[in-house]
């Protein structure tokens, strides 16, 4: 098979998956603050429900301006659950940066916050760092290994929480970039991101999709255009966003991100 005809298989595998998920939701807030406000009541009580039912709660969160304002407001909703419900959360990423641990570029940075509010620091699952491993391959195929070990793999995330970048990709899965088309696998390693770092992990769309719930969080105007294409019809090429659909996925945008390209919420 050639490459092209492997990345057309993939393509279509890609976007079957996205066509067959339930049609995205939108909930519209004044600012990103107050969106991701609201994502947050609804991953808190997501992640409560899956410790009642399972005693567990995989949530893989999310960097860039969203991934902050998430952070920030899911920190006091989980400090105010119950220890149990605190004790049973493994947070994940979304996607991550390969550099040294610290380094402000990572996203596992975002972590802090909700280990003070409970969160027990031995369910962060955090990508290695150059000085731990080989080298990119090595790190995500331990981050593969973690997955699968914790049944993600098969089952999905209970709550996915994802950014979307101004030309309409999540995680680390660019338009056109040959890591969005990674199928068969729940992670993958991106190499020559065009967004620096040049050497990241991330999902898959294998994964993302099995996931019960994705909550994308997205705000300003200079958002407008890639939320227009991430509500359109699934396109992982030109729009990696309109793929990123799970079992119930629901858009939570400030007025300029929605209002501009004419997206309604509920």
């Amino acid at each position: 098979m050639t490459d092209n005809a492997a990345d057309g298989r993939a393509i279509t595998e890609i976007q079957m998956g996205a066509a067959a998920a339930p049609e995205p939701t939108v909930v519209v807030a004044a600012t990103l603050a107050d969106a991701a406000g609201l994502a947050c009541q609804d991953t808190t009580q997501a992640l409560a429900e899956a410790v009642a039912d399972r005693g567990v709660a995989h949530v893989a969160l999310t960097g860039g301006s969203g991934g902050v304002a998430l952070a920030e407001a899911l920190a006091p909703l989980i400090a105010a659950q119950p220890e149990p419900v605190r004790c049973g959360i493994h947070l994940w990423f979304g996607d991550e940066r390969f550099v040294p641990a610290g380094d402000p570029e990572r996203n596992d940075l975002l972590a802090a916050p909700l280990i003070a509010a409970g969160v027990p620091e031995s369910q962060v699952h955090r990508l290695a760092a150059p000085d731990e491993v080989s080298g990119l391959d090595e790190a995500t195929a331990r981050m593969v290994h973690e997955l699968e070990e914790a049944g993600l793999a098969g089952r999905g995330f209970d709550v996915v929480h994802v950014g979307l970048g101004p030309d309409a990709h999540v995680c680390s899965l660019f338009p056109g970039h040959p890591a969005a088309l990674a199928v068969g696998v729940p992670a993958v390693a991106v190499r020559s991101s065009p967004k620096p770092p040049a050497q990241r992990y991330s999902l898959t769309f294998e994964v993302l999709q099995r996931a019960h719930q994705i909550m994308v969080v997205a705000g300003g105007a200079g958002k407008a255009e890639a939320v227009h294409l991430g509500l359109g019809a699934p396109d992982v090429v030109r729009a990696p966003a309109s793929c990123c659909r799970g079992r119930m996925t629901t858009w939570y945008l400030d007025e300029p991100a929605a209002a501009s390209r004419g997206v309604e919420g509920r």
